[in-house]
């Protein structure tokens, strides 16, 4: 695990992070599908999902070490005005804070996708994507559910993007929301599936669920239009 930096390396542009990769494409998901965006992918998560496409980002000691100075470089030549910082879990990484406020800084709008579990630090984040592991990720309720972490980002009027593929799947997003008084509107449903043949079989029915139920429905673009590629 990382050691905390100390409160005089937050404020350096010398504050090192552990990157998986940084590349610019189209925001995959949610409410801002289809926007032109920058990731920037932390290294290290806990959460462990079955079906993780992302797999090579949750070492903690993996992916490249660089500065926050060199990171804002990169995030400056990619030319995006969107910025999406994601993982991993970036809510594990001890420097996600001083890397909001850089990009902020930069004028950058940013997004967090985040899995939940961590109640978020004060940054100047615009908007919380939250995606809540649903039981068919293989993950422990008590990893996966934190309802400390949860009410938070409710209260920060995050967007919650579920990965469905039965009724038994819709059932569990509607007992959570139960749960954790989530509004309907900011409930997304996605099809689950890395192929876009699997995509493409689920979004009828999820469609359906989500006119039922008040939900909005999020295609998973990258998927459709590359696949289980890195780096898009």
């Amino acid at each position: 695990m990382w050691a905390m930096p100390t409160a005089a390396a937050l404020r350096s542009n010398d504050l090192t992070l552990r990157v998986s990769e940084v590349f610019a494409s189209i925001q995959g998901e949610g409410v801002t599908a289809g926007t032109p965006s920058v990731f920037v992918r932390l290294q290290g998560c806990a959460v462990g999902c079955a079906w993780c496409d992302t797999k090579y980002s949750w070492s903690p000691t993996g992916g490249r070490e660089t500065t926050l100075a060199s990171l804002m470089a990169e995030v400056t030549a990619a030319g995006c005005d969107n910025v999406v910082v994601t993982g991993g879990e970036p809510l594990e990484h001890p420097a996600f804070a001083p890397l909001v406020a850089a990009l902020k800084q930069l004028g950058r709008r940013v997004e967090v996708e985040t899995a939940g579990t961590r109640v978020p630090p004060e940054a100047p984040v615009d908007q919380w994507n939250v995606s809540l592991k649903l039981a068919h990720a293989g993950v422990a309720e008590s990893t996966r559910l934190r309802p400390e972490a949860i009410e938070r980002l409710r209260d920060l009027d995050a967007w919650f993007k579920f990965v469905v593929a039965t009724p038994a799947d819709l059932a569990e997003v509607m007992e959570l929301q139960a749960r954790y008084r989530l509004p309907s509107e900011r409930i997304l449903l996605m099809p689950l599936g890395m192929r876009r043949q699997e995509q493409e079989t689920l979004t009828p029915a999820v469609v359906d669920w989500c006119r039922e139920r008040g939900f909005r429905f999020s295609p998973r673009l990258h998927i459709l239009i590359w696949g289980p590629r890195r780096g898009v």
